[in-house]
């Protein structure tokens, strides 16, 4: 078995939790370990396509075989990963989450205390210091460019505010999206999260329980990214019929 599909990210936008729906259902399968990065990793990559496979040797026939790895879309820091997926897997289909932009850094800062060794003291910090954090959010410059590659018609766009505001009708489309079948109904008992809720917990296995987590903005590091981003944001948000203010007051 090899893979048909992959989920690129972006980083903190859902892509655990449908990817641990998807695992479930019958039909479908996620690489072991969800993200095996072996497109955007040259040391990975390097290892060869041969043991890439082994991470579906749990694969028995599902329709729909994927790889869930976010640095698919960190594509200025990873430039051979489309072009890498579409020599291995040309007819390949892509599911791209993407969400409230600000929102999304937060959350990856917060992820970044409970997984790096390196500690930045505020979302400030870290998006000034770590430009992959705020690149991460240029989410039309990712989509057009696997558009360019595979056809819109193989690119599936999951905003993660409907998802959770409505997972059950998302996760079907995705499965139609995906060919497999749209009636299964997930048990939300098997969904896998990274969520902020647990992040205390998974900070004091770091020892960083005095370690705090400051998620809010100055207003001139938040009109800077705002600015950054309006342009790439606004294209995405126009070519799929939403409003600007679909991410409330950013643009």
């Amino acid at each position: 078995m090899r893979p048909n599909f992959f989920i690129i990210g972006a980083a903190k936008a859902a892509t655990t939790s449908l990817s641990s729906l998807l695992g479930a259902h019958p039909q479908a399968a996620i690489a072991e370990g969800k993200e095996p990065h072996f497109f955007s990793f040259p040391q990975v990559y390097g290892q060869g396509w041969s043991e890439y496979l082994k991470q579906f040797r749990h694969c028995n026939r599902q329709l729909a075989v994927g790889d869930a790895s976010t640095s698919y879309s960190r594509i200025r820091y990873f430039p051979l990963t489309i072009e890498r997926i579409r020599k291995h897997v040309p007819e390949a289909k892509i599911i791209y989450m993407v969400r409230h932009p600000l929102k999304r850094m937060e959350s990856a800062y917060v992820e970044h205390l409970c997984t790096n060794p390196r500690i930045f003291s505020s979302i400030n910090d870290i998006v000034r210091r770590q430009s992959m954090v705020l690149d991460s959010s240029r989410y039309w410059e990712v989509f057009d460019a696997y558009r360019q590659v595979f056809g819109e018609s193989k690119i599936k766009i999951v905003w993660f505010e409907e998802y959770v505001k409505d997972q059950t009708n998302v996760f079907k489309e995705v499965c139609r999206f995906l060919e497999i079948d749209d009636s299964y109904s997930p048990s939300f008992d098997v969904e896998d999260t990274n969520g902020r809720d647990n992040a205390p917990a998974r900070m004091a296995r770091l020892g960083r329980q005095n370690v705090q987590i400051d998620t809010t903005w100055e207003p001139c590091t938040r009109q800077w990214v705002i600015e950054q981003l309006r342009d790439d944001n606004c294209r995405l948000l126009s070519h799929f019929g939403r409003p600007p203010d679909y991410w409330g007051n950013l643009y």
